[in-house]
C-alpha cells in the first residue's frame, strides 16, 4: 500500500519541526518510520510554506493591542487555502492509495481528494480551545475558523482517529460525527531507545528500598504541575519516607534555590546519545512518575515512563485516562487534591514491595501491549486495509 504521508512540517527534517510542537513532530516521524519498517511505500508531502500576507499582520496588530485577543494567522482562510493547494500540488506528482495526515486537520480541510483520505492526531483542534492556556484567550474570528476547517476536514475523511477516547468523544459531540467514523488508536512512546524485558526486571529488583526517588520531566513547571511534585516530596520526607525528586526540563530559579529535595538534571535533548543515557537512567532508577498536569491532550511521557515500568501519578484530564489504567498501572488523581492524597498512594505502595512490583510490572504491559508505535502502527494498518 502506498501512503500520501501529509503534515505541514518536513517530518525528515527536524530542523523545520517547531519548537513548541516537538512531541507532536517526533510523533509524526516515529508514525512514518514504522509504517516503512513494515513494509508501506510512503510518499511524503509537507513542509508546507506559509505564505506573509499584510492583511493577516494587520489583523494580528488589531487584535492583540486593541482587543487583547489572540489571532492566529494560520487559520486564516487564505493561508490554509493555500496549505491545501501546496499539498494538492504535490499530490499531482506522486503515486498513492492513501493520503494519511498524520498531524492536524489544516493541511487537508478544503483539500479535493480522490482516495480514501484519514486523519490520525492525538485531539481536535477545538478540544483545546479554553483547555491549554495559548488557546484560552482566542479572538472571535480564529475561534470560527477553527470550527470550520476542522469540520470540514473531518466531513471529507473517510476515518478520524485519535489517540485517546477524550479527543474522540470530543470531536463526536463537537461537531456531531458518527461514532463508526471514529476510531481510538493510542500513540506510542517518543523516546529513541527503550529498555527491554530483561533491563525492566533488572531495574525493578534494584531500586532501593531505603530512599524513594521521584521523577518530573517537562519544561513548563507550572501546567505540568512542578509545585504539586515539590509538595508531595516534601509530605513523604515529613512523613518518615525519604524522598527526592529528580527533574529533567526547565524550572524557575527561585524554585531550586529552596528547594534542596530536587535533584536538578536541566534540559535532556533526545536526539543527543549522552543526554538521551542520562534520561534512560532516571526512568530506569526511580521509583515513581510524578507529572500532576493541569491540561495535556495526550501526553507521550506517561507511555514512556510505563516503557520503563514506572507507576504514574498525575490529573484525570485530557487523553491520560487512555494512557494509564487507573489504578492498575498508576493514579489519575481529580484537579486539586490535597497533597496528602498523592503522598499517601506513594507511601502505602513504597512501603509494600510485593504491591510496587505488581503496578511497576502492569505498567510495563500496558507499553507492551498498546503504548508502543509497532502496536499503534499494526492497528492502523487493519483499519487503512479495510477502507
Amino acid at each position: 500500500m502506498k501512503l500520501a504521508y501529509t503534515t505541514l512540517y518536513d517530518v525528515r527534517d527536524r530542523r523545520t519541526w517547531p519548537p513548541t510542537q516537538l512531541g507532536l513532530c517526533q510523533a509524526g516521524f516515529s508514525i512514518a518510520q514504522t509504517l516503512e519498517q513494515l513494509g508501506f511505500n510512503i510518499e511524503y508531502v509537507g513542509n508546507l510554506t506559509k505564505p506573509r500576507s499584510l492583511v493577516t499582520k494587520l489583523k494580528w496588530e488589531f487584535y492583540n493591542k486593541i482587543k487583547q485577543r489572540d489571532y492566529y494567522r494560520w487559520a486564516e482562510p487564505a493561508i490554509v487555502r493555500n496549505y491545501n493547494r501546496q499539498v494538492q500540488r504535490q499530490l499531482t506528482d506522486i503515486d498513492y492509495d492513501v493520503i494519511l495526515a498524520a498531524e492536524n486537520c489544516l493541511p487537508i480541510a478544503t483539500l479535493k481528494a480522490k482516495t480514501p483520505l484519514v486523519l490520525w492526531t492525538d485531539a481536535p483542534l477545538s478540544a483545546l480551545m479554553d483547555y491549554y492556556p495559548y488557546m484560552s484567550n482566542l479572538c472571535r474570528e480564529t475561534r470560527q475558523n477553527i470550527y470550520k476547517f476542522e469540520k470540514q476536514a473531518i466531513d471529507r475523511c473517510s476515518k478520524v482517529i485519535y489517540a485517546s477516547n477524550w479527543a474522540a468523544n470530543q470531536a463526536i459531540s463537537t461537531y456531531n460525527i458518527s461514532s463508526s467514523k471514529v476510531e481510538v488508536i493510542p500513540w506510542g512512546a517518543n523516546l529513541p531507545e527503550m529498555p527491554n524485558e530483561a533491563e525492566i526486571e533488572a531495574a525493578i529488583a534494584q531500586r532501593s528500598r531505603d530512599i524513594c526517588q521521584l521523577l518530573w520531566v517537562g519544561v513548563d513547571w507550572t501546567r505540568k504541575g512542578g509545585d504539586i511534585a515539590l509538595a508531595v516530596t516534601e509530605w513523604l520526607n515529613q512523613n518518615g519516607v525519604p524522598t527526592q525528586l529528580a527533574v529533567a526540563g526547565i524550572v524557575p530559579d527561585s524554585i531550586l534555590e529552596q528547594s534542596p529535595q530536587i535533584r536538578y538534571l536541566g534540559y535532556l535533548d533526545k536526539s543527543n546519545p549522552e543526554q538521551y543515557q542520562q534520561l534512560k537512567d532516571l526512568f530506569l532508577n526511580s521509583h515513581f512518575f510524578i507529572l500532576p498536569v493541569q491540561a495535556e491532550s495526550y501526553g507521550h511521557v506517561f507511555c514512556e515512563a510505563q516503557g520503563f515500568a514506572l507507576p504514574c501519578l498525575t490529573h484525570q484530564t485530557g487523553g491520560i485516562a487512555s494512557i494509564i489504567k487507573h489504578p492498575k498501572t498508576g493514579w489519575c488523581l481529580p484537579k486539586n487534591s490535597p497533597i496528602e492524597r498523592y503522598g499517601k498512594l506513594i507511601l502505602e505502595t513504597f512501603k509494600n514491595p510485593g504491591h510496587y512490583q505488581a503496578i511497576a510490572e502492569a505498567a510495563y504491559q500496558n507499553y507492551q501491549a498498546s503504548l508502543n508505535w509497532q502496536a499503534a502502527c499494526h492497528s492502523l494498518i487493519k483499519l487503512l486495509e479495510n477502507l
